[in-house]
């Protein structure tokens, strides 16, 4: 089977459903097409589109790889190396847009960004190109066979203001001996007093006119600083525009309104709480960023999710009842160790998802998937080490428990993770309660609920 050949004509079906443009008439010849491919292409297209809800900050970071790549070969390569141009910076400022919001189903912004934004990078017109030829010509110019699948798979994240999407290449061709050097150094950043510096620089830059209008003028950080976040090798240039989420962390961190300088070391700060490594996790909980960090004085109940320690240890042999101390603290460390295992391969399996954990000691909750169904509702998970109806109803009311106390009177949403499938009485009574049965056979993650299979297929 093709599948070179299927992906181009599959994205050219979805922009058109995405943008309501899709006629079967005009595409006659695609459907035929697919209709003589049968079972195998139904297979192929099921897979392709169980992939495209995601966690937002993978996506930042896939993103980051694709700019750096791009950059540098607009920066080293001896092919372009003296003549850098303004159309270069404003690819790679392109190659972070997207169309609409978060909405990850929606793909005109392949066509409408992502391909011309290679284009102006490469120096190519791909104007009449599928974005897997693109990626093909792209992989033989920089001979990195593995650029082909970054390219295809789903980049950028900045909203940008499509008003102002001309003149800001009007903007870096006036300012553009300004502005190379910034571009440069934040593909070399090695540390935050160098963004800080760079930070000034940013901030004393003129604003970006609007078109038929040059009066008003928006903020040059709107979008300046989401192309640095992915030139940063680290990831820790954080992204500062207009979008809500940065607007209400700014908010809540009570820098709104105040330099650009003191914003960056507010949010820089974050790094290292709340399970908050990196800018794209900083940039995916800016509109919880009180559940996460401690803000004038009140707790953090939540983090992102982090990977569990192996405890170690080893299951020790009962020789006398002397023993039975020794016996009660290794079955614990053991307990522990399955209880760990269970949730990073939890966290392995869900990187489509958010997934935080509870810090409150009301509500210590081992897992929270967010957004988890069509209507973006929650999941609350419970990890237990052992199927066992001991531990089962110990989990039962845990989240319960757990559920109200973040989430209130809301209808909840609620499952258990254990080792292995429970018996048919248990199943039964979960089913009753409406709480969810995920298990781990080898790798894949099984559950016999049907509200959980989306889950699971995503």
């Amino acid at each position: 089977m093709d599948y070179g050949d299927l992906w181009g004509t599959l994205y050219d079906i979805m922009v058109q459903f995405s943008t309501h443009r899709y006629h079967t008439h005009g595409n006659h010849d695609i459907l035929m097409r697919f209709a003589e491919r049968g079972n195998d292409t139904l297979c192929f297209l099921e897979e392709v589109f169980t992939k495209m809800s995601e966690n937002w900050a993978e996506r930042q970071r896939r993103t980051n790889q694709l700019v750096r790549i791009a950059a540098d070969y607009v920066f080293n390569q001896k092919t372009v190396q003296q003549t850098v141009q303004p159309e270069h910076l404003y690819g790679l400022c392109k190659l972070t847009w997207i169309t609409d919001g978060r909405n990850v189903d929606n793909l005109t912004y392949v066509k409408n960004a992502k391909i011309p934004a290679l284009g102006l990078i490469f120096q190519k017109d791909f104007s009449d190109k599928t974005i897997v030829e693109v990626a093909e010509e792209i992989s033989k110019i920089l001979d990195q066979p593995d650029v082909n699948k970054l390219i295809i798979s789903h980049t950028g994240f900045s909203n940008f203001y499509k008003v102002y999407s001309n003149s800001s290449l009007t903007w870096i061709e006036s300012n553009f001996n300004e502005l190379l050097p910034l571009f440069k150094k934040a593909f070399q950043l090695s540390n935050d007093n160098e963004g800080l510096e760079l930070i000034r620089k940013i901030s004393k830059l003129s604003g970006i006119p609007k078109p038929n209008n040059p009066n008003q003028k928006m903020h040059p950080e709107f979008l300046i600083t989401p192309v640095f976040f992915a030139l940063d090798s680290r990831i820790l240039f954080p992204i500062i525009n207009g979008s809500k989420g940065v607007k209400n962390l700014l908010k809540k961190l009570k820098v709104a309104g105040t330099s650009l300088e003191n914003q960056y070391s507010e949010m820089i700060k974050l790094y290292g709480t709340g399970g908050i490594d990196d800018a794209a996790d900083l940039d995916q909980i800016g509109n919880d960023i009180t559940d996460f960090v401690g803000i004038a004085g009140r707790k953090p109940t939540k983090k992102l999710l982090e990977s569990k320690p192996d405890t170690g240890g080893a299951e020790l042999p009962l020789k006398d009842e002397s023993d039975i101390i020794s016996l009660q603290e290794a079955r614990t460390i053991i307990s522990k160790r399955l209880h760990n295992g269970l949730t990073n391969k939890l966290k392995s399996y869900l990187t489509n998802y958010t997934l935080i954990e509870g810090r409150d000691d009301r509500a210590m909750f081992d897992v929270l998937v967010k957004n988890y169904d069509k209507n973006k509702n929650d999941l609350l998970i419970e990890v237990k080490s052992s199927s066992e109806a001991a531990h089962i109803r110990m989990a039962m009311g845990q989240l319960y428990d757990y559920w109200f106390t973040i989430k209130g009177d809301i209808e909840p949403h609620l499952a258990i993770l254990i080792p292995s499938k429970p018996d048919e009485d248990i199943i039964k009574l979960l089913e009753w309660l409406d709480i969810g049965i995920l298990w781990f056979s080898g790798e894949e993650l099984e559950t016999c609920s049907d509200r959980l299979d989306t889950l699971i297929e995503n």
